[in-house]
Parts: structure tokens; sequence; C-alpha cells
């Protein structure tokens, strides 16, 4: 006798019911893979099943699901057979678009088995993302180094003074990237111990950076603007980085000083004939250095409907071949390094389209400067424009200092190319070098996180009679003079320490 199709499937029930082995006595989590997936990635989640001995149960059906449906988030399979051996099941999640964070939960009979959050982050790097700054006042990569000390009073390089930089690499939802590739290429100068490094836990990628040859190209002077050209060719930057004060220049701003500058208005960079070389004109901008740091990952872009991904008409920011800006006019320029992306041998400014995977880089720029040399200092035929002027008390005043009082004095001073000198460590300042009855203090400095064009340079001067001592009044007064020293560090890697003289004060003294 034949049997019917009815008959045929409860053959196939009752068969598949007697191989099904009975609910396991428990279920438990076992591990995912990766530990921290990446949006895009595929994660592992495993269960096992244990029987009532204590042995991993083979052959038990165990459904899955999310806790909470989360839009982006996609569970497969949602059914698996446990293995024979280890009794594990498996299946794998995928989440796409923005952040997420899922809880898988197992079940294989009445057991219920639950797993730790799996959360998804950290996409492709993203070149808004991107910083590179060097320094570590406060903390590692926190930035804030914008000068060091690379010259002497005559010009002359001084080479090996070191100067730590951290490119940070991130996705497009803030997270660092661990791993990741990232070279450096300088205007001026070494990187050490390669032009490439590789980010650690956080997304950091630090370097060393050194002065040595080559020097930084020299400049024109040119004019400073708020308005930028973020032409197909240009990136938008400004001529001088903000923390130079450029907004502040004029050609002479030692002469200048005092003067109402309106900084909103266009604005023409210092410069000086060099009294020393023959045919120069220094600017800041001659020892302002280009450096940058490169590595692959997406332009950054304005996720509007916040789905994670980039969409058509979204606004994103176009990024040129990556180059060295020399002559920071924020476009290349023959003989300037470049990396040539597409590999058709010539620099290509923006393709104006969005780029989910191409060579995305950003500019740090460091400046280096010296000291004043004698010939600097004072004006002369051949040095019309000096880069030390006294304030207070004026050239040539004899100081009258009052029982128990105090006096200040304030100077301007710049190195030769009108720039503040490197000043990176807590003690930095002016004091000391007093004849007669007075004492030198130096007033509160600290490190400088910006350089405009010079410094204003204070100390403070007083009678060294106690004020709670029962002591007279000098008769006659008692001349006194002050040479005081003022101190600049010219790294914060151990960087050399420089003296320049004050003008010298004198007085008479109550």
């Amino acid at each position: 006798m034949r049997l019917g199709l009815a008959s045929c499937v409860v053959l196939a029930s009752a068969l598949l019911m007697a191989c099904e082995p009975p609910a396991p006595a428990t279920l438990e989590f076992v591990d995912q893979s990766p530990l921290q997936p990446k949006l895009g990635e595929i994660t592992t989640v495993r269960f096992r099943a244990v029987d009532s001995r204590g042995i991993p149960q083979a052959g038990t059906t165990v459904i899955f699901r999310l806790q909470s449906e989360v839009p982006g988030v996609l569970l497969n399979p949602k059914e698996a057979i446990t293995n024979v051996g280890d009794g594990v099941a498996s299946t794998q999640i995928t989440a796409t678009g923005r952040v997420a964070s899922v809880v898988v939960v197992a079940t294989a009979g009445d057991k219920v088995a639950l797993s730790p959050a799996v959360s998804f982050a950290g996409a492709a790097a993203n070149a808004e993302q991107f910083t590179f700054q060097c320094g570590k006042f406060s903390g590692e990569g926190s930035g804030g180094l914008h000068a060091i000390g690379a010259y002497d009073e005559t010009r002359y390089l001084i080479a090996g003074v070191k100067a730590s930089c951290i490119a940070h690499v991130a996705d497009r939802n803030g997270d660092g990237i661990a791993g990741a590739q990232v070279s450096f290429i300088t205007e001026a100068g070494t990187i050490g111990p390669s032009a490439s490094s590789v980010t650690n836990v956080i997304g950091n990628a630090e370097i060393l950076y050194k002065t040595s040859y080559p020097l930084p190209e020299e400049t024109q002077p040119g004019t400073f603007s708020w308005t930028t050209n973020n032409d197909a060719t240009h990136t938008g930057e400004y001529l001088a980085p903000l923390w130079m004060q450029p907004f502040f220049w004029t050609e002479n701003p030692i002469r200048d000083y005092g003067i109402p500058i309106n900084p909103q208005e266009n604005r023409p960079e210092p410069r000086r004939v060099d009294p020393l070389r023959p045919n120069r004109v220094n600017n800041p901008r001659d020892n302002l250095v280009a450096m940058i740091a490169v590595t692959t990952g997406e332009e950054g872009y304005d996720d509007n409907n916040n789905n994670g991904q980039y969409d058509p008409g979204e606004p994103f920011i176009d990024l040129t071949e990556p180059f060295v800006d020399n002559n920071d006019n924020g476009t290349w320029d023959v003989n300037e390094r470049f990396v040539d992306t597409n590999g058709n041998t010539r620099w290509d400014g923006k393709n104006g389209v969005f780029d989910s995977s191409t060579l995305i880089w950003v500019q740090e720029r460091l400046l280096w400067t010296g000291w004043p040399h004698p010939t600097d200092r004072t004006e002369s035929p051949i040095n019309p424009t000096p880069v030390v002027r006294q304030l207070d008390p004026v050239p040539g005043a004899l100081v009258t200092i009052l029982h128990f009082q105090a006096a200040g004095s304030t100077f301007l001073l710049a190195d030769p190319w009108y720039n503040r000198i490197a000043q990176n460590e807590g003690g930095d300042g002016c004091s000391g070098g007093a004849i007669g009855p007075v004492v030198v203090e130096n007033l509160p400095k600290g490190v400088a996180f910006t350089y405009p064009a010079f410094n204003v340079e204070r100390y403070l001067f007083r009678d060294t009679h106690d004020p709670q001592g029962d002591q007279p009044k000098f008769v006659p007064m008692i001349p006194f003079e002050v040479n005081a020293s003022c101190l600049y560090t010219a790294s914060q890697e151990g960087g050399h320490q420089v003296l320049v003289s004050a003008p010298t004060i004198k007085g008479q003294v109550e």
C-alpha cells in the first residue's frame, strides 16, 4: 500500500521529533568577535547549550533575535543548530550607518541567554576629524606648541631642537581609529625616526620633529585677509595661522605699537631690512614651517538625514591632493612636495565629487625663531627698524624709587624676523642684573600660546629696604642700575635656554 502525502508529513515530523534532543539544562553566552566592531563589519556572537551532565549538547535548535530592534542593524541567521563537540551555535550582526548598540537574545526550549551589549562604532577615518598639532602642554596630543628656537643671533641654524607632534585619526563619529597608517611630510627640518607612524589604541600617531637642513623657504611679505580663496585649486587656508595674530600686523610693528588697529581690515605683513645679511628683507613667515599628515579615509560631509552615510546633495569638504605649502598661498606651486593620489604624475586640485576612500590630509605650521643680534637692537643707518624698544621708563630717563616703593620696566622685543621669541617653559621671563640697592622681580609669565610680531616684556625693580624693619631713607639718594636678562626656552622637549639682555635702566633710590 502506498503512503499518502499526509502520512509522509506525519512520519517526517515524528522522525524529527525523535532526533531533536531535549531542551538543554543551560544556555550560555560564549563570546563575540571582534570585540570592538566597526560600522560595516560582521560581528559573530556565539552561545553554548549544555545538558544536565554539564556536557556541551549538540543538535539543539537556538533561535536568535535582537532585544530591541535598531535601524540599520541586521541579524543573520535567526536560527542555528549547536555543533557536535562544543555545543556552540552562532549568529552574525552587521551595523551600517550610525553608531549602534544591541543585545542578542538566544532561546533554546525554555532557556534564554543574553549577550553583553554589542556596540558598533568606528567607520573610516574622516577628514573633519583628522587633527595634527605639536606639543603636550595639556597632556598627550593636546598641542599648543607653536614655536621653537632654531637660530642663534647670527641667523645660524641650531640643529636638533625637538618637538613632539601628534596626528589624531578618528571616524565621523569622533571615535579614534587604532592601527591607521599616517605619513608625514615637512617643508624644513626632519621627522624621525621615519616619515610614517601607526596610530595607537586612541587613534594618536606621534612623531619627533627636529630642526635641521633644509631651512624653511623664504617668502615675500604678503597681506593677511579674512577672505580666503577656496576654489578648485586652493585650500582656503589663511596666509598665516591665527596664533601669529596677523590681524594686528603692520609693516613696522615695533614703531607702530600703541596705534589703534582695526583687526577686520586687510593687514600688511611686517618686514625689515636685515642689518647683517645684505639684500635680505625679513618677514615673520620666512621661518613658518609647513608640515602635513596624510592617511586613508573619507572626505568630511554633513550627514543631514542622520543615516550615517553620504547621500548625493549633502554638503562635503572637497580636498585637493596633499601638498606642502611652503609659501603659504593655499595652493600647490612648482617645487613644492605633494602626494600623487591618483598616480597621474601631476598635482591635482579638488575633483568636485565626494570621495569615500581617498588620501585625506591636514596641515600643521611651526615657527622657527631666533634672538636679536646687538646690531638688530638699536637704530642705525644699516638698521632703520630695530626690534627692541623701551617704553617705560622712556629711554634716558632717570628713575627715582621712593622709600619702600617699586617701579616697573616695559619694553618690546622681537626676533630678527618680527616674531616673538620661542617661550616654552613656565619660568621664562626677565629677572636679575641689579647694581645698587634694588632687586629685580619677574612678573608672572608662562608658556606662550600665541606668537605675534613682538612680545611686551615687563618686570619690577624695588627698594631693598625691608618694609617691616626700621630702616631710614638714603640721604643722599643712592644710584642704581638695572641690566635685567630675559630667559627663553627653545622647546618643550629639553630645549636650550637663551638669555636676552633687557634695555638698561638707571636711577636712584631714596
